[in-house]
């Protein structure tokens, strides 16, 4: 490549083609139209259901790290922190471990005035756990934060919405990756 324009002392000299940076917004894999389809239809299913569902039953259904999770289930389903183990117990160990450290603080009366330290102690300890028990699953680091955040002390939340709505998505990743395997290379 002939440059164009003389280097002028104090410039920066222009870069060779040799020296260009790949895009780093370009997919790692190439997708057939099918698998994309597949991946926005059963996405979209597992969402708007719950989010259905929450909104019929006037009852918490659906949380806001399962908007995370949904990427990893349905679009990287092969990934590690994709596998069913992973989403499934990271969720719930984290709220558990939240709910727990969320309670001392309010059963102590300190959780108005060290709320901060609060999401800080629930979001480390979720994180802990899922890497002894071997279930990492980043959404659930969201999840932790959500019960410090929103003050959430109900054992229930466990059950409604954070299983039962787990298990609809994964449900529902299971009927995408079905699917997806028809069309896989």
């Amino acid at each position: 490549m002939k440059q164009r324009y003389p280097y002028i002392p104090g410039q920066f000299p222009r870069a060779k083609e040799s020296d260009t940076m790949e895009n780093p917004f370009r997919p790692s894999e190439k997708y057939k139209p099918q698998i994309v389809i597949i991946t926005a239809l059963f996405s979209f299913i597992g969402i708007a259901f719950l989010g259905f569902v929450d909104m019929h039953l006037h009852n918490q259904y659906i949380v806001a790290s399962f908007g995370s999770t949904a990427v990893l289930i349905y679009a990287a389903p092969k990934a590690p922190f994709s596998k069913p183990k992973n989403v499934f117990f990271s969720h719930l160990f984290s709220a558990l471990v939240s709910l727990i450290i969320v309670w001392v603080f309010d059963a102590a009366g300190l959780f108005a005035d060290l709320k901060w330290i609060v999401c800080g102690l629930c979001v480390m300890t979720a994180i802990l756990v899922m890497m002894f028990t071997g279930t990492l699953h980043p959404p659930a680091g969201a999840t932790a934060l959500t019960v410090a955040i929103s003050h959430i002390t109900e054992i229930s939340f466990l059950v409604f919405p954070l299983a039962i709505g787990l298990l609809v998505m994964m449900a529902v990743a299971y009927g995408a990756n079905v699917l997806k395997e028809r069309y896989s290379d």
